[in-house]
């Protein structure tokens, strides 16, 4: 049987030319059509017309006013006037993208309304949201600016949303940092007031001993010890008894007058530090200063940015102009298909027509004896002639099986052409509609809440803030950390029940690892491109999901302050154990000053030692060199030689306590309010809500993806059983 079949060529320019000439009044038709419909359907008519208004912002790089405006500046990151980085734009996009920005300005403008959607529908937020989003959008420029672009049917409510979205960078972000800012204000101002209290108590202590006479402890005991001297050396036994009484009372009320003195001279250091302290939280906590320069404000634009005609216009008419070129060249190829197979049945009928006719006008002869005798040596000559047909016969299927597998092969590469694969499709059309139809109600049905529990997604985004990072890892690699560690993870799922809500049996032999991984796939914590963190909970109740994102960053408040307050509860204790230590040596050397003082009189070394010199040589001047007594002055002299050593030692040993302890209370007081702090932990950009709308699943993927792959298996399955039919008639064939 001989075959028509022509290979497909690829079109030549030429032929393509040729093609579309021959076929040039429906494509100049189609496409003429086209043009018009775009123009048409372009119009402000059909498509409401919109404009555009940007605003151009720079972030500055200081997020301080006390450290910006109060204090003594070593770095040009704390410029005022200075510029932001990579870091300020990302927070800024970041807190522009902030559910508390868009809030106020769905608030403010109504958008509810000017959106036409209607406040009773189910899924009214992700309407909302989504064509917020798509009409507001905010980037980084090339020149590490950001960018506001808001498009809006009404030009003038573009031009002041842009605008008022820049407006509310500055409070949004006030308002975050206030949030922080009053904290650390409600810590230093405790310790201001508190440390103020002790300081004004020293003073009233410090009064009362003034009372006693003690105003200046060194002077006086200089003074009095040059005067006792004098009136020894006078021999006046009245005055040097009234010394004698003042420095008792010196003696006694000395010593607290010197250590309440000190500890005063140190705690005001301490308060004068802490009031500035003060005054820089006080300022952060109730001041604003604006965090961005504005390059250029937004205008009410005069003519609208979309839709574009001309490009709607060009895209609708070239996409005609190419369309129709396909159409017709499938359309054509099906004819050439048809007209083919016209040809080949129509030579298939003449072929069958000729063997019949063969076969019924075949002669019917009579033998003569010579022909006889010709036909009998012949079969004597036909064993060896039947032998050689046999071989011919076993060679010539040998060929058509080759043949055959040949041309099956042939044609099943032709099945996988794009023309081949059409017309397959054309061929078994009615099936795989129907297999189609079923894939696609199944899709449907099976993707439904029957079979498929729908799940609410609620999304929080946060910014680590009052935690210092470990080794190399920045501040948000270390929240990850801190979100994904065990005991977060077991208290969420013991304070929801997240066991009863996935359906998982305690007494479940992989109960732990089937509960973990559940939660790695409900409950996913990941880094924004941005450097915050985003926290995303599915759940099946959205109330459910956007509690759990709460409880999240409660606990990690938690976690961070329980930790901190663990490590610094050990440094309090350390602390609190030397300042007693301490304050018991500073009573031991004291009690051992006192009793230096009250038995032997050594009051001040250096002026006593002075005198008594003065007086054992008898080189005091005037008249009272006749009257020294000696006998006090042998007293004392042999008082400051056996314990003068003593007094100074000890004496210096007390200011050297003195200056520990006060070091050591310093220190205290700065760990003690490490411990007692009630800071947050985190930044919230973005805080989570409720989600009226289901995450998933989502229907319409899943039964387009059950079409797809029911289209390709079964056209694969179809493309075997046309190659068994192939294989068939070609060995029929020949």
């Amino acid at each position: 049987m001989t075959q028509n079949l022509k290979p497909d060529s690829a079109f030549s320019s030429t032929q393509l030319v040729a093609f579309i000439y021959k076929w040039r009044r429906p494509i100049q038709l189609l496409t003429g059509i086209a043009f018009v419909l775009s123009v048409i359907f372009s119009s402000p008519f059909f498509i409401t017309p919109k404009y555009l208004s940007t605003v151009i912002l720079f972030p500055t790089s200081s997020n301080s006013i006390s450290k910006a405006l109060l204090t003594e500046r070593v770095d040009a990151k704390q410029d005022i006037l200075q510029f932001g980085e990579d870091e300020q734009v990302e927070q800024m996009l970041q807190i522009l993208s902030s559910n508390r920005i868009r809030d106020r300005i769905v608030e403010k403008y109504d958008l509810f309304g000017h959106y036409n959607i209607r406040t009773d529908e189910r899924y009214r937020y992700t309407k909302l949201y989504r064509e917020y989003e798509s009409n507001i959008k905010f980037r980084r420029t090339e020149y590490m600016g950001v960018k506001i672009s808001v498009m809006d049917k009404d030009a003038e409510y573009a031009a002041n949303i842009a605008n008022d979205i820049a407006d509310l960078l500055d409070s949004t972000k006030s308002e975050m940092q206030h949030e922080r800012a009053r904290k650390a204000l409600e810590i230093v101002e405790n310790q201001y007031l508190t440390l103020r209290d002790q300081v004004q108590k020293m003073e009233d202590s410090l009064t009362v001993l003034r009372h006693f006479g003690v105003h200046d402890y060194e002077t006086q005991a200089e003074m009095m010890n040059q005067q006792l001297a004098i009136e020894i050396a006078r021999g006046n036994y009245e005055g040097v008894k009234a010394l004698e009484k003042k420095m008792e009372m010196l003696s006694t009320y000395g010593g607290p007058y010197v250590s309440l003195r000190d500890q005063l001279e140190h705690e005001k250091k301490q308060l004068s530090q802490i009031k500035a302290k003060y005054e820089e939280a006080k300022v952060d906590a109730q001041e604003v200063l604006p965090q961005k320069f504005v390059v250029s404000r937004a205008y009410q634009a005069e003519k609208k940015s979309y839709p574009v005609r001309w490009l709607i216009v060009l895209i609708a008419s070239l996409g005609t102009f190419f369309l129709t070129i396909v159409i017709i060249l499938i359309i054509d190829n099906i004819e050439q298909f048809r007209d083919e197979k016209k040809k080949l049945n129509g030579s298939s009928h003449r072929s069958n027509r000729s063997k019949l006719t063969t076969k019924g006008e075949e002669p019917a002869t009579t033998m003569n004896p010579e022909q006889t005798k010709l036909q009998s040596s012949a079969m004597q000559a036909q064993p060896v002639k039947e032998t050689t047909q046999k071989a011919d016969k076993k060679e010539n299927i040998k060929q058509k099986s080759r043949l055959v597998l040949s041309k099956s092969q042939n044609k099943m590469e032709n099945y996988f052409s794009n023309l081949n694969l059409l017309k397959l499709v054309i061929k078994w059309k009615f099936h795989l509609l129907v297999i189609l139809a079923l894939a696609f109600i199944a899709g449907a049905v099976f993707s439904g809440p029957t079979f498929i529990k729908p799940k609410y997604k609620s999304v929080a985004i946060v910014y680590p803030s009052n935690i210092a990072p470990y080794s190399d890892e920045s501040e948000t690699e270390q929240m990850l950390q801190w979100f994904n560690s065990q005991d977060i993870k077991d208290s969420i799922i013991a304070l929801f029940e997240l066991d009863k809500n996935w359906g998982i049996d305690k007494d479940y032999k992989y109960y732990y690892s089937t509960m973990m991984y559940l939660y790695g796939k409900n409950i996913k914590v990941s880094k924004t491109m941005y450097e915050s963190v985003m926290i995303e909970v599915t759940d099946y109740d959205n109330q459910r999901a956007c509690a759990i994102a709460n409880t999240l960053i409660e606990l990690y408040n938690r976690k961070i302050r329980r930790i901190h307050r663990d490590k610094y509860k050990e440094v309090v204790d350390a602390y609190q154990h030397m300042l007693s230590w301490k304050l018991h040596k500073i009573d031991s050397v004291e009690n051992a000053l006192l009793q230096i003082r009250t038995e032997f009189g050594i009051v001040d070394y250096n002026n006593q030692t002075k005198e008594v010199a003065r007086g054992f040589l008898r080189t005091v001047d005037g008249a009272g060199n006749a009257n020294i007594n000696t006998k006090e002055v042998a007293r004392l002299k042999e008082n400051i030689e056996r314990y003068g050593g003593e007094y100074m030692i000890t004496n210096g040993r007390l200011y050297d306590l003195m200056d520990e302890y006060a070091l050591l209370s310093k220190e205290y007081d700065i760990a003690k309010k490490e411990y007692e702090k009630e800071f947050s932990y985190t930044n919230v950009v973005s805080a989570p809500y409720p989600a009226d709308k289901k995450s998933s699943p989502i229907r319409w993927l899943i039964v387009f993806i059950s079409v797809v792959a029911t289209f390709l298996v079964a056209l694969f399955f179809i493309s075997l059983l046309e190659n068994h039919k192939l294989r068939e008639e070609l060995k029929k064939a020949l």
